[in-house]
């Protein structure tokens, strides 16, 4: 079951003085509400120390394994190394570039925006080991040379995070390649849509986010204007890859990316977090109008919204 040690309703709000949110693209009250009360409350025992769906195979027993799973593809698929330097966007506690660190002794770079997460990620790199290796710092991904001025990366990971911001994704990708050392590997895991975008609405409020989801071809012409090139090679070997050229965007470019279309992997993740959520909501433990991811599962299966691997070099 869902541990109620982390129900209790906390607020941050003085944390946020540091930094002016005012100025974000989201809707960072409702953002804050949700991590604040609701992540706490569902995702730690769910997921762990990760906030991601991981990828959910068949083998996978939960979501946790799930994250450990996708841990273990990008570091073989990215051909991460201990002279490779990762930086992960929107990384919440860092999980991912705190354990990439781990296992393979490359240095590393979070960035979040939320303060909670930022204390967290210390404790957690201190308790993995890995505190000479990295920090997670606080930052708004909108405004990244703020607070990473001359660094430069090897390999770059957008986890579950850009939804917030895709009204600013054609400034996103355009200057997140000042960032890249020459050929860095991006991931990019994200939402789009497949239908007019008055269709997945409630999704959006769902995201609490103001700016509109794109749709799915115009994100990938988004990531191409960005100057990157799609990596060409086979990807998840357990999967039946949804593969469809962008000739018109991308000058002859081949971009394979999965979907909920003709796998059910981000579904299973979907779904484990809606039935948590259900149950929490059963036991009074969780306020109905905090939790609805039950649209956006809704949405999934239906294929309005489909949720996006990318792997560029740029």
């Amino acid at each position: 079951g869902i541990n109620a040690e982390y129900g209790e309703f906390q607020t941050f709000q003085h944390y946020f003085k540091r930094i002016n949110l005012s100025e974000m693209a989201t809707n960072q009250e409702g953002v804050n509400n949700v991590y604040e009360n609701v992540f706490p409350r569902l995702w730690r025992n769910l997921c762990g120390d990760y906030i991601n769906f991981g990828y959910f195979a068949s083998d996978c027993n939960n979501l946790i394994e799930a994250n450990e799973y996708m841990l273990r593809w990008l570091i073989k698929k990215m051909s991460i190394t201990s002279n490779s330097k990762v930086l992960e966007i929107g990384c919440g506690r860092g999980a991912y570039a705190i354990n990439i660190s781990k296992q393979t002794g490359c240095p590393f770079v979070g960035v979040d925006i939320l303060p909670r997460f930022i204390e967290e990620g210390q404790l957690l790199l201190e308790k993995e080991g890995v505190q000479d290796k990295g920090k997670i710092i606080i930052g708004d991904m909108t405004k990244l040379s703020d607070v990473l001025e001359g660094e430069k990366f090897t390999h770059i990971l957008c986890l579950g995070c850009l939804f917030y911001i895709h009204d600013s994704l054609d400034s996103f990708f355009a200057g997140l390649k000042t960032f890249c050392e020459p050929e860095a590997w991006i991931a990019i895991q994200d939402f789009s849509r497949t239908v007019e975008v008055d269709l997945i609405r409630p999704v959006m409020k769902h995201w609490r986010t103001e700016g509109e989801t794109v749709e799915t071809n115009s994100y990938i012409k988004k990531i191409l204007d960005g100057n990157f090139r799609p990596y060409i090679a086979p990807y998840f070997s357990t999967v039946v890859v949804y593969i469809k050229q962008f000739k018109s965007v991308s000058a002859g470019y081949s971009l394979q990316y999965y979907n909920n279309d003709n796998n059910d992997f981000a579904l299973r993740s979907i779904n484990a977090v809606t039935k948590a959520g259900e149950e929490l909501v059963k036991k009074g433990d969780l306020p109905p109008e905090l939790f609805t991811f039950n649209i956006l599962r809704d949405a999934m299966e239906s294929g309005k919204i489909i949720y996006n691997t990318f792997i560029v070099k740029a």
